[in-house]
């Protein structure tokens, strides 16, 4: 795609809850992944087999220190075109284990670093774990964004974008009443993410705010300062269908 001369591209994220690429809501948030027509995907919690048919997924694993699954990835990132693994494609510490992967690949004529992310969320490991090590609230959240911050001097600091389930609400503003963080982890996540931009922040369309996340270096533009939602539920006659606990956002993007 190109706007006012320069390519533009499409990006989108959406955490998908588990659901099987074969199961009736899987159909349909495989075929809403696809009518969007993005250039590129992350998907969390999620199978391949959901992503559209044709293009190339890279992802982080299957181990992320709970039961495995067959098929379930806690990060997969697809393209149109092919990727090249970053060296750093599987995270740098033990904290980011099946929860990161990164590569290069090409939108619209742009060379792009994509770093597919799930953060734990706060009670990681606390209950759910088949790890000996038990921890606290937000402590393996707070060990994610510490790797990340150390990792972060390693990525190019231009046409990089990081997109996935970031488990925290409104980065880049004061933490409203419902965000539930507290200030020390918000703080962490700010200090991880130096030098990226939250397309994502504040409020979306329909008064959402969005723990799945788009942020990425300041030479890239999101068009129009609009992003785009999937909802969680899709409305089928008189059924109201819950797709995901997560809502998906997509947006439109260009070099600067």
């Amino acid at each position: 795609m190109t706007k006012n001369g320069k390519p533009t591209f499409r990006i989108g994220t959406w955490n998908t809850e588990w659901v099987k690429p074969d199961a009736p809501k899987g159909n349909i948030i495989s075929y809403q992944l696809a009518a969007t027509d993005c250039d590129i995907l992350c998907v969390t919690e999620g199978y391949a087999g959901i992503l559209p048919d044709g293009g190339h997924v890279i992802d982080a694993g299957e181990d992320w220190g709970c039961p495995i699954k067959k098929g379930r990835r806690k990060v997969l990132l697809w393209s149109k075109r092919p990727w090249t693994p970053h060296s750093h494609a599987l995270g740098s510490e033990e904290s980011q284990r099946g929860r990161f992967v990164a590569g290069t690949t090409e939108a619209a004529g742009v060379c792009l670093t994509v770093i597919g992310v799930c953060i734990p969320w706060k009670d990681s490991k606390v209950q759910y774990c088949t790890e000996n090590e038990k921890l606290k609230p937000w402590e393996d959240h707070k060990r994610w964004l510490h790797a990340f911050e150390k990792l972060n001097t390693q990525f190019p600091k231009s046409r990089t974008v990081v997109l996935g389930d970031f488990n925290q609400r409104k980065p880049n503003q004061k933490i409203p009443k419902g965000n539930f963080v507290p200030a020390v982890v918000h703080n962490a996540l700010l200090t991880a993410f130096t030098g990226f931009k939250f397309a994502t922040e504040g409020e979306l369309p329909g008064c959402l705010r969005a723990i799945d996340h788009i942020a990425h270096t300041v030479d890239l533009t999101l068009i129009g300062n609009s992003i785009k939602v999937w909802p969680k539920f899709a409305d089928l006659s008189s059924l109201k269908l819950k797709l995901s606990d997560h809502f998906g956002v997509r947006g439109d993007f260009r070099v600067s």
